[in-house]
This record gives structure tokens, C-alpha cells and sequence, in this order.
């Protein structure tokens, strides 16, 4: 065999063993989960008298949705001279103006809330966290973005878990105000109710290190301390915090039935800048998290979990080369006379167990979360497949972004604050959220679905059936991804075209 055909095997199965290892590791959390407790943990004992807690609010370009996270924050069941509420804002819009002018409203009903805006977003959330953090009055730090609508009793449910010193940070499940939006939205929330189930679970209860994410929780200042504070070298401050005060002796409580309502991305643009700072930033972690990790005196199976945890993303690079060699190696197969036998069944055997582990995991946690109607939801199931070879490219640029040391600014999550399914106000309100650099991702996306639909007519031709089906559906999501961001693009010239033909306002002379 040529030596060019030899790499090009060798290569596609070593990516195909990583992104095998990766679903058996999905697998088996689906088996630790049913090991551990079935319920949240109980406080050691209450406070005798309730701590100050200070709430934090990260927010930038955020009015569509401030006010109301005020009001829910003002709301807390907690008595007024033992809550104090930071505003932590880098707008760069009106959204300056919304703040000021209900953070001022509140101060007057006599709540201790502060408006505090940085011109300068250096850090960015993990900037303004350190920021604020050091001003505080409170001990016990409660996060909160501006998509969160919390519950009143959200410090009841959780403060007293603080009565153990060494709780470092109390994580609720997230919840959402907006799930029956559109599909995109059940698909979105379906995906969510699984890391919140199984993983979340499963680590927190098991004893290992699991992450914050980033809301609808609350920190020990003294953990922050321990860890060095909040670190900016990261997109994902939270999870990176999350494992340096754990190997600080710290741990985190995650309580599944406690819930922190929020909003779900209703654009496809806005989830794929979600997934992609996720992607990037649980990748940064891994390169930054691993070498003190492994070195520290946890338990080997602590060190492998917390390997598999960081550096699950690692797939979606290896699932995007395995595709697009995965036509030349077809074709080399087919030349070779080698393309049915050991190697279809090794095919065949990866991407059951893909299918199986992915099925599994969602219809577990489904379950779990929804024993009423877990059988209705099912119907969303194939937004998994479709969708997530729809933002192999999205993660993967985040990944390699994260591999290569290519420092990207902090892109937030669009909110809308569309509760309903009230499509007008999305178009509205859609027209300032999409980058510009998205562009040439887009065209990739597009040109991978073409190559998609390519393998699928090969398929077809060589009659295997079922790959060739297979192949042509999976082509949808990359489609749908790079059409709606190239959509998303065109609103927002359009939007700017009209704001640049507006006459400038007269000025008026003295």
C-alpha cells in the first residue's frame, strides 16, 4: 500500500478511535448516574441569623432584558440590609441609560444597588467579577445574567449549604422561560436538560470536580480568594475557577431541584456563538487546567474525569477531518477492494455506538426531568444529529482557536427577552447581534454540506443505501447554519444601510 494511503488510513482511525472514547465516556455517565443519590444534599444545619449577600449582575448590551432582572433580583425573599445588588455593566449602548434609570428607581424604594460602569471592558465578565468582587459586602457572591429571571426563594434554597466551610459555590439547574418558542428552542433545552441531569449530577454527587456555569449560583468570596481570584485568560472563567478552588479544598454543591429560570437562544446565529465560547473556553481549560490537575494529590479517577470533562470538545475537530477525508478514504477503501469486510464493520460499530450513547443520554435525562410527557418530547430527538453536524465547524473553529493560543474577544449570547412565540419581535430585535467575521465560516459551512451531499451520491452509487440516506439528511444542519448566519449578515447590513440613510438631526444655532 502507498505510504500516502497508509497516513490517510491511520489518521482517520486514530480521529475515529478519540471520537469513539469520547461516546463511551457519554455512556458511562449514563451508567454512574443511576450509582448515585437520587436527590440534592441537605445543609448541614441553618444560619442562626441570615449573611449579607451580595448579588452580581454581569451585563453588556443587555436592554431587552435588565429591568427585568432587577425586579426579580429586588424580589429575593432576604431582608434589605443584609442584600446589596451590583450592577456590573460594560455597555457600550443605550443599555447605559436603561440601567441608570432602574437602578435609580430601586435605590429610591431603598434597596443598596449600585450601577457600576466600566468604559474599559478589559477582562470581560471575569474583569468585572474581579472588579466588583473586591468591593463587596458580602461573603457569599450570587451570579446572575441578564437573561436569569431568578425565583424569590432562590437565597433560602441555597445560602445554608454555606454553613459547611468548605462548600466553595452552590450551582442550581437552569431552567427556561422560552422553550416552546420554536424547535430550535425544545432541541436547545433538551440538550441542556442533559448536561444539568446526567453530567452535572453525576460529577457533583460522585466527588468530583464539576463546573459552575457561569449563573444561577453562588460563590464563597473566601474559595475566589483561595483560587487566586477570577482569571480572564480564559472564555470560561467559571469552569476555570470552578477547578483551581477545587484544588484548593474547596468543593461545589449542585442542587437539581432548585431551578434559575432563563432565556434560550432563539436565533441559530446566537446559539452558535454560544456553542463556540463554550467549545473555546472548556479547550482553554483543558491546556490550562491539566498540568496542575494531574500533579495535585486527587485521585487518578478524579484526574480522568476531570481529562474527559475539559477535552470532550477535542471531538469536534477530529469529527470534522474525519468527515472530510472520509470520502478520499471511501474511495481508497473501494480501490483497495477493502471497502465492505473488517472495515465496514469498525464503521459500523462507531457510529452505533455514537447513535445509541446519544439517544440514551438525552432520553435518560428527558426522563428524568419530565416524567409526565418525556415520550412527547421525544420527537425532538433528531435535532441532535442534524444540528450537531451543523456546529462541527462553529466548534471546531473554537477548539483549534483555543489549541492555537488565538485570543478572540468575549462574544455574548444575544438576548431578546422574547418569552412568547412572538416572531416580530425577533426580527426587531435581531439586527445588531451577528459579527462580521462569521462570513467566511458561514461559506465553509455551505461548501462541508456540499461535500456532504457529494458523499451521499458516491454512497448511492456504490449502493450502500442507508449511508447515502444518512449522509444527505446530516448535510441539513450545515446548511441550515450557514444560510441563517449569511441571512443574519444581510439583516444586519440592511439595518445599517437604513440608520447611514437617515438625515442627521438638525443643529440648532445659538
Amino acid at each position: 500500500m502507498p505510504f500516502a494511503q497508509t497516513l490517510l488510513l491511520t489518521i482517520y482511525y486514530a480521529l475515529l478511535a478519540l471520537v469513539a472514547a469520547v461516546m463511551l465516556y457519554r455512556g458511562l455517565l449514563i451508567v454512574r448516574y443511576y450509582r448515585r443519590p437520587r436527590g440534592d444534599e441537605q445543609p448541614e444545619r441553618r444560619f442562626d441569623e441570615e449573611p449579607v449577600v451580595t448579588i452580581q449582575l454581569p451585563i453588556f448590551n443587555e436592554k431587552f432584558v435588565i429591568e427585568r432582572l432587577i425586579d426579580a433580583v429586588c424580589a429575593f425573599e432576604w431582608p434589605r440590609d443584609k442584600l446589596e445588588i451590583q450592577v456590573l455593566d460594560d455597555s457600550t449602548d443605550d443599555t447605559v441609560d436603561v440601567t441608570a434609570a432602574k437602578v435609580a428607581a430601586m435605590r429610591e424604594q431603598g434597596f443598596d444597588i449600585k450601577h457600576i460602569h466600566r468604559v474599559d471592558r478589559s477582562g470581560y465578565k471575569a474583569g468585572a467579577l474581579r472588579e466588583a468582587t473586591d468591593a463587596a459586602r458580602g461573603d457569599l457572591l450570587a451570579v446572575f445574567d441578564a437573561d436569569f429571571v431568578p425565583k424569590p426563594d432562590f437565597l433560602r434554597s441555597t445560602v445554608d449549604y454555606f454553613t459547611d466551610p468548605k462548600v466553595g459555590f452552590v450551582q442550581t439547574r437552569w431552567d427556561y422561560l422560552n422553550r416552546g418558542y420554536s424547535m430550535l428552542t425544545q432541541g436547545m433545552g433538551m440538550l441542556m436538560d442533559g448536561h444539568f441531569t446526567l453530567e452535572q449530577v453525576t460529577r457533583s454527587r460522585g466527588g468530583y470536580i464539576f463546573n459552575f456555569n457561569g449563573t444561577g449560583g453562588i460563590w464563597r468570596r473566601q474559595a475566589i480568594q483561595a483560587a487566586g481570584g477570577w482569571h480572564d485568560d480564559t472564555i470560561c472563567e467559571d469552569t476555570d475557577l470552578s477547578y483551581r478552588t477545587g484544588l484548593a479544598g474547596y468543593r461545589g454543591v449542585y442542587l437539581r431541584h432548585v431551578t434559575s429560570p432563563s432565556e434560550l437562544p432563539v436565533q441559530i446565529t446566537a446559539l452558535k456563538s454560544q456553542q463556540h465560547r463554550w467549545a473555546k473556553g472548556l479547550t482553554e481549560c483543558f491546556l490550562k487546567v491539566m498540568p496542575p490537575l494531574w500533579s495535585s494529590d486527587l485521585p487518578l479517577r478524579n484526574k480522568i474525569e476531570g481529562s474527559f470533562h475539559l477535552g470532550a470538545n477535542l471531538a469536534f475537530p477530529a469529527s470534522l477531518f474525519m468527515t472530510v477525508i472520509g470520502l478520499p478514504v471511501m474511495l481508497v477503501r473501494l480501490a483497495m477492494g477493502t471497502a465492505g469486510g473488517f472495515a465496514t464493520v469498525v464503521d459500523s460499530l462507531v457510529f452505533l455506538l455514537v447513535i445509541v450513547t446519544q439517544v440514551l443520554f438525552y432520553v435518560v435525562a428527558t426522563k428524568e426531568l419530565h416524567p409526565d410527557d418525556w415520550r412527547k418530547r421525544m420527537r425532538y430527538l433528531p435535532f441532535f444529529p442534524i444540528i450537531g453536524v451543523g456546529l462541527a465547524v462553529n466548534n471546531a473553529r473554537g477548539v483549534l482557536e483555543a489549541l492555537t493560543g488565538l485570543k478572540t474577544e468575549f462574544v455574548r449570547t444575544p438576548k431578546l427577552g422574547v418569552l412568547g412565540q412572538d416572531k416580530a419581535l425577533v426580527k426587531k430585535r435581531e439586527k445588531t447581534y451577528t459579527g462580521g467575521r462569521d462570513f467566511w465560516q458561514a461559506v465553509v459551512e455551505l461548501v462541508l454540506g456540499a461535500w456532504y451531499i457529494w458523499m451521499a451520491v458516491v454512497h448511492a452509487r456504490e449502493g450502500m443505501v442507508m449511508p447515502a440516506v444518512v449522509t444527505g439528511v446530516l448535510s441539513i444542519g450545515l446548511f441550515a447554519m450557514g444560510g441563517a448566519t449569511l441571512r443574519a449578515l444581510s439583516i444586519r447590513r440592511a439595518a445599517q444601510l437604513e440608520r447611514a440613510a437617515q438625515p442627521a438631526p438638525a443643529v440648532i444655532e445659538a
